[in-house]
């Protein structure tokens, strides 16, 4: 199975190198990205684990964020024909372009397969670089000065970054010492790996790929790369990126002490979710605002992941609910910037009355990220309260609900005012319905996680909390 999963991207990167029109890239990927998506539910659904030699192997950990992956991608590649079509028609881009975007795009997505096939530590490490420099590409399509400085400013940040968590690893195979590096090897020899090193190498790890991940203060880079990048590219980075990198570090939470891990986690991830809390009510560009809320959700994880417990489950649980609703808003915001002809909130009003169905997309979007019932994130949200309770971290909890409560109230401001008011959006006569349906799609998915969640999804999730558990 895991040759057919890195051959349907690959599939996607030939067709788009031999396409002679934007059209056919992009039939190309949507292929691939559906030839991706039907293997990765095939394999979720299969009881077994996929394995290709020693370096990969896919447990249910790497299908269940394979399936996020997938399930972005393949909306994404149906969302991006509509995108391009108007940004070719509008003149912002030109076809060699987009053709380029489709080729970037399936090597991005090829690199993040490999993230979570990945059986050492090492070859994970190296395809996370991977994603730094496929991705960076795509920061810089329309080739504008702020194109550049952003995705300088990412593959700087992020190479940094990558280089600590190396430097993790190192520490890592010393405390290993004959025990491989993989992560099937690692948690049953956790008792006899020399605990100096080993918290040197989880410190550098969770700095290292923390950097990838946007945590604070480390996430400088994440608010430019995704206002830069165009509308799609920004949803893959935010909604399956930053879950990567949170992957590669629970791939060696067993083999952690959690005595010394979880204070780091919950230090991280309170501070990520103070500093947009902080800095959400200053912007004035909708896609750095949307950063900054993705910024907010991986402190999130990271802080349900430090509370333990119960929180544990809550967290992986909101790895799915955030990537739903960041990618419905930023597909939402890429329409509404070309509608609008701008990124500026203050000059996008009106969107009830011009476009009701935009405007129902977007405020469902902000409700379903910011936590709030009857959406997904609520759940998941609450949970991670609860443990943190349930954990004795009472001052921590409070902090966290008192955060979220700025946060929301924030986003309720700005949602309102994109919501009401004059509006004078452009006329443009592309397809809409392949930019609306993927954002219906995801409306309709986090309404049905917040007002069901699937028994047999909540128990697999219980299931990898033990897999993440630190020792």
């Amino acid at each position: 199975m895991i040759p057919l999963l890195l051959l349907a991207p690959l599939t996607g990167v030939i067709l788009a190198l031999l396409s002679r029109t934007p059209w056919q890239a992009a039939l190309g990927t949507a292929v691939g990205a559906a030839c991706l998506l039907s293997g990765a539910v095939i394999q979720g659904m299969s009881p077994g684990i996929a394995a290709w030699g020693d370096l990969l192997r896919l447990d249910e950990l790497g299908s269940y964020f394979l399936l996020i992956v997938a399930g972005v991608h393949f909306l994404c590649s149906v969302y991006a024909y509509g995108y391009f079509r108007r940004e070719l028609e509008g003149g912002h881009i030109g076809p060699a372009k987009v053709r380029m975007y489709h080729v970037w795009t399936n090597l991005f997505v090829l690199s993040m397969v490999v993230v979570v096939c990945s059986h050492h530590l090492a070859l994970q490490w190296v395809a996370v670089e991977a994603t730094t420099l496929f991705s960076a590409p795509l920061i810089y399509l329309h080739g504008d000065r702020r194109g550049m400085e952003a995705a300088w400013k990412y593959l700087l940040i992020c190479s940094v970054g990558i280089a600590f968590a190396f430097l993790g690893i190192i520490f890592l195979s010393r405390a290993a010492g004959d025990v491989p590096l993989t992560y099937t090897a690692l948690p049953l020899a956790a008792k006899r790996l020399d605990p100096r090193f080993l918290r040197l190498a989880f410190l550098f790890v969770l700095v290292g790929y923390g950097t990838k991940m946007g945590l604070a203060p480390m996430h400088t880079w994440l608010p430019d790369a995704h206002s830069q990048a165009p509308a799609p590219a920004s949803a893959m980075l935010s909604g399956v990126l930053l879950n990567c990198a949170l992957l590669s570090i629970l791939r060696i939470a067993p083999a952690i002490p959690g005595a010394y891990a979880s204070p780091l986690l919950i230090l991280f991830g309170i501070l990520s979710i103070a500093v947009p809390a902080l800095l959400v009510a200053v912007q004035r560009d909708i896609k750095r605002l949307l950063a900054f809320s993705s910024i907010e959700n991986m402190g999130i994880i990271v802080l349900g992941l430090g509370f333990g417990g119960a929180a544990r489950p809550a967290a992986l649980l909101h790895v799915l609910n955030h990537s739903v609703a960041k990618v419905l808003l930023f597909l939402v915001a890429g329409d509404l910037i070309l509608r609008f002809g701008t990124q500026k909130i203050r000059q996008i009003h009106g969107i009830l009355r011009e476009t009701p169905l935009r405007g129902v997309l977007l405020f469902g979007g902000i409700l379903a990220i910011t936590g709030s019932p009857p959406f997904g994130a609520f759940w998941s949200e609450f949970g991670i309260l609860v443990g943190g309770i349930a954990g004795g971290h009472l001052a921590v909890s409070l902090a966290y609900l008192v955060l979220l409560a700025i946060l929301f109230g924030s986003f309720l401001v700005y949602g309102s005012d994109m919501a009401f008011g004059e509006g004078v959006p452009r006329k443009l006569s592309g397809p809409e319905l392949w930019c609306l349906l993927p954002a219906c799609v995801l409306l309709l998915a986090s309404l049905w996680l917040g007002l069901h969640v699937p028994a047999g999804l909540y128990k697999t999730l219980e299931r990898l909390s033990t897999v993440v558990a630190f020792s």
